[in-house]
Order: C-alpha cells, then sequence, then structure tokens
C-alpha cells in the first residue's frame, strides 16, 4: 500500500463523486449535453493539454539517467501522441470542428488558472510535485469512467459514449497504472512536511477540475472582456517540416 491508496485515494473517491454528480457530466453519462456546449469543452481541453505536455516537458528536463528519460518521454509521448492526438484525429471529425478551431481558440480564464498552477508548481518544486500536481488530471478521469461507463445506456456509436469509454480503454489504463507506481515511488521518502505540500498542491488541482465541471464548461465562460482578444497567430509556415 502506496501513498496513492493509502493518503489520496479518500481525495480522489470526493473528487470523483462530486464530479460524476455535475449537471454536465450528467448531460454527458445520459448524452443531453449540446453539440454547442461539447464543442467548447474539446476546444478548450485541447489548448490545456499542450500546457500539460509543457508540464510533462519541465520533468523531462531534470532527469539524470536513462531510465528516468524513458520514463519521462513515455509519459510525455503518450500525452501529445495519444490524448491530444486523439482530439486531433477523432474529435475534430465527431463534432464538426476544423484543426484551425480548435488551435485558434483563446484558452479561458478557467483554463488558464489552472495551468498556470500546474506549470508554476512544475517549475518551482522537483519531480514529485511534478507529477502529483498533473496526477489529478490523469487519474479523476479513470475512476471517472469506472464509475460512469456502466451505468450509460447511450448506443455504442455515440460520441458521448466513446468520450467516458476512452478514460477505461487499454491505453488509458495502462498510463494511469504507471503514473501510480511512479507516484508511490517518488513519495517513498518524503517527510510528513513534504507529504503535507503535495497533498496541498494535488488537492488545488483536484479543485480546479471540479471547478472547470460546475461552472467553465457547463456556461462556455471565457473572459469578462473576451471581445478584446487579437486573432492567434499559431501555424507558422517556417515551421512545418
Amino acid at each position: 500500500m502506496g501513498f496513492h491508496e493509502q493518503r489520496l485515494m479518500p481525495i480522489i473517491n470526493r473528487t470523483v463523486d462530486s464530479l460524476c454528480n455535475t449537471p454536465h457530466m450528467q448531460d454527458i453519462l445520459h448524452g443531453t449535453m449540446s453539440k454547442e456546449i461539447f464543442q467548447f469543452q474539446l476546444k478548450q481541453n485541447f489548448n490545456y493539454l499542450k500546457d500539460f505536455c509543457r508540464c510533462w516537458a519541465v520533468g523531462l528536463a531534470r532527469c539524470s539517467d536513462y531510465d528516468e528519460l524513458s520514463l519521462w518521454y513515455k509519459l510525455f509521448k503518450g500525452t501529445f501522441e495519444i490524448e491530444i492526438g486523439e482530439s486531433i484525429r477523432y474529435w475534430c471529425q465527431q463534432a464538426d470542428l476544423s484543426f484551425d478551431e480548435m488551435e485558434n481558440t483563446t484558452m479561458a480564464q478557467m483554463k488558464r488558472s489552472y495551468t498556470s498552477h500546474e506549470l508554476a508548481s512544475s517549475f518551482e518544486g522537483d519531480q514529485t510535485i511534478q507529477v502529483l500536481v498533473l496526477f489529478p488530471c490523469t487519474i479523476l478521469y479513470l475512476y471517472m469512467g469506472l464509475k460512469l461507463v456502466p451505468q450509460c445506456t447511450l448506443p455504442e456509436d455515440n460520441m458521448y459514449r466513446h468520450w467516458l469509454e476512452f478514460y477505461v480503454g487499454d491505453w488509458y489504463t495502462a498510463h494511469c497504472q504507471n503514473m501510480i507506481r511512479l507516484v508511490n515511488k517518488l513519495t517513498e521518502n518524503k517527510t510528513e512536511r513534504e507529504l503535507s505540500r503535495i497533498l496541498e498542491i494535488f488537492a488545488v488541482s483536484c479543485n480546479y477540475e471540479y471547478l472547470q465541471w460546475t461552472t467553465m464548461y457547463q456556461n462556455a465562460e471565457t473572459w469578462p472582456l473576451d471581445d478584446i482578444f487579437p486573432p492567434k497567430f499559431t501555424t507558422l509556415e517556417q515551421f512545418k517540416i
């Protein structure tokens, strides 16, 4: 029994129960969400995942041997190629979104605040902090999927059902198990003072997860003065290979 099982699971269970009961998650479960709200969620999450990858890159820069580099690269690569790749390959098609629409979306206030917390913790802390600040965005979705997929009565080809089932698929389950082992390893020799700080950072990320599902996604909240943002110039021809 490691740190994940002994100290994190009570927080995870409390957060997952709350997330599953949000109107937004219930709309996904029952297929009652409007297409426009789901498109908003997908566009915001695509841009969030790019910053999520940057956090893994911070940890990658701290690796000191081959085995560490191999593990952090695998976690970075999985996020970039599988999770972001799923957004581009599947969700653009299913939700009638173009790649340019996804890429040119300005990250909403709540998402920007969340990624600022993750990036700051990643830069300021050690590898343990960097992993634990990102862990909720990974592990919560596994447990939500395990709880909600058995309740889902939507047809097999329904896109909302597919969204839920992604988080209990073989790749995602293995990805979470790798992270659980890493979390338990990194926290083995920490003092109670250090563990208290780690739990605080983990709890903040859990709260950000809850806040985005209760306010931002459901209400498609962006910024108070959303109209003052300029168009984004994100595709530079000289970077294309």
